[in-house]
């Protein structure tokens, strides 16, 4: 009378379940924060500090979802889905909790009004539901790279290379966009 399908049981069990929950929460919380309509930019500057170690964390975040799902009882699709999927979000997440969120979490946390600059790569492309009139900037991981609701008159002004100064509560590590201006 039991399931064909067994449980696995989560080798650090639930303490493990809830510590790796709580790390990609701050990860999920900022990719809402950012489709919410809050630009937040990361500096160019933290994210080549943290190039290696968002590495390190993507790989790890990718490794423990893929282990656990070999190691599941289950066959076929589902496994076989698992084992292309799970890795690629846990990558992503975890990369993205160093280079990202932490910034964000800084900016919130011990904020002040900041001026960081960045190169544009793209001003003139029309956006989506979520992101009209983008300014897209270079060097920003993708779902962050783009500064919303620009006005068209400061659209004009702006191309490929150009550099821009981005104002708004942040830290050197990253910076809400509350306005842009070029400044070459």
């Amino acid at each position: 009378m039991g399931s064909k399908e067994e449980n696995v049981e989560w080798p650090p069990g639930k303490p493990g379940g809830i510590l790796l929950a709580m790390l990609f929460l701050p990860t999920v919380v900022a990719i809402f924060v950012q489709r919410s309509g809050f630009n937040f930019l990361p500096s160019n500057e933290w994210i080549s500090k943290t190039a290696l170690p968002a590495l390190v964390v993507g790989v790890v975040s990718a490794a423990l979802p893929f282990w656990l799902i070999l190691r599941s009882r289950h066959d076929g699709l589902k496994k076989g889905f698992g084992l292309l999927s799970a890795p690629v979000a846990g990558y992503f997440l975890g990369k993205h909790l160093v280079v990202i969120a932490v910034p964000m979490l800084f900016a919130v946390i011990a904020g002040h009004q900041v001026e960081l600059s960045f190169t544009v790569v793209d001003a003139h492309e029309w956006g989506d539901s979520k992101c009209r009139t983008p300014v897209q900037v270079e060097g920003v991981p993708m779902l962050f790279d783009e500064i919303c609701r620009v006005p068209d008159d400061i659209r004009r002004e702006l191309g490929p290379l150009h550099r821009i100064a981005v104002s708004g509560r942040g830290t050197s590590r990253g910076v809400f966009v509350e306005s842009l201006r070029r400044i070459d």
